[in-house]
Parts: C-alpha cells; structure tokens; sequence
C-alpha cells in the first residue's frame, strides 16, 4: 500500500488486491468459484470501485501533502536578500562537480521574484547571475580583529585568538584550517 494514498497502485490501477499464490493455492483447496459476470455489469462495477477508490486516494493524498507541508514549514524560514547585499553562492567545485562550495561574496544586484535573485559574478559588475535563494547564503562582513572562514555549508568563525587565548592557539586554528581548505 502506497501510504499517501491509502491504496496500492495495482488496487487503483485494476480495483481490486492482487491474487497471490496464497490466494490461489487457497481458492484451490476450497474448490471456490469465481461469480460470472455479464460484460455491462463487470465494467459498471469496475467504474464505480475505480471512482470510489481514486476519490479516496485523491483525499488521503492531499491529507498526506498538507501533513507534509506543515511539518516542512514548521522548520523553514523566509530569508530575504536585499538588493546591494553581499551573497554566498553554493557552487560545485572546479575539481569534483559533486562536491560544493560557498564561494563569494557577490553583490546582489536585482530580486526576480521572492525566490529567486540575480547577483553580479565579478567584482567590477561584469556577468550576472540568477540563483535560487536555497544556494546563497547572506555574507556577514567581519568586524575588526575578526577571520571568517567559509568551509563547505558551516561558517567556522575564528575570532581574535590572539588577544583571547595566545598566539599558539591562533597558528593551530590557521594550520587546522589550511588542512580542510
């Protein structure tokens, strides 16, 4: 059985359970006859059990999608950019194209629609792009004494490690990152 639809795709398909070889093997051993029935009768029961079950499946169904929704959106947010923001831009690398990075920052340059934004490629305002609002991410500018590391989908923010634990430690957090990089 499908569970958004309540019903399988064989029972909406031909309106009635598929006959196993238990079935078979069953009906067999009873000696059970199957009723015979008329050429008007079989397809005017056929069309009814067809509509009844589409009916319920097209119910469970949009039940099911608004579940769905429901719990997508319990957990989702709107993000906005702003035209003049600075974007993080989810692209496949130049080595593997299954492996992506954030690269950037880009000006965003015009919003197409609430989804979707145009951002210049280049740091002059050469070539332009549109992309999705799921591949940027807004770009946060560093404070003073502040790194920021992008690495893959996480920001690693390294704050002033000298001032707050020693030089030692701000070398080890740099070496540490040159080997994810």
């Amino acid at each position: 059985m499908q569970s958004s639809l309540g019903h399988s795709l064989f029972e909406m398909l031909f309106s009635r359970q598929p006959r196993t070889f238990l079935n078979m093997l069953v009906e067999q051993w009873e000696d059970t006859e199957e009723e015979v029935k008329d050429l008007l009768t079989y397809t005017r029961d056929l069309r009814e059990n067809l509509n009844t079950v589409w009916e319920e499946a097209h119910t469970a169904l949009r039940a099911a999608q608004q579940k769905q929704k429901q719990s997508y959106d319990t957990h989702s947010a709107v993000r906005t950019l702003a035209v003049g923001d600075k974007a993080l831009v989810l692209l496949p690398s130049t080595d593997n194209t299954l492996l992506a990075r954030w690269q950037g920052p880009f000006e965003v340059t015009a919003q197409i629609n609430p989804t979707t934004y145009k951002l210049s490629m280049s740091q002059n305002g050469g070539r332009e792009q549109i992309y999705h609002i799921n591949l940027l991410k807004k770009w946060i500018e560093p404070t003073d004494g502040q790194t920021i590391h992008y690495v893959t989908a996480e920001a690693i923010y390294l704050l002033d490690w000298a001032a707050v634990q020693g030089q030692a430690c701000f070398e080890v957090a740099v070496a540490m990152l040159k080997l994810i990089l």
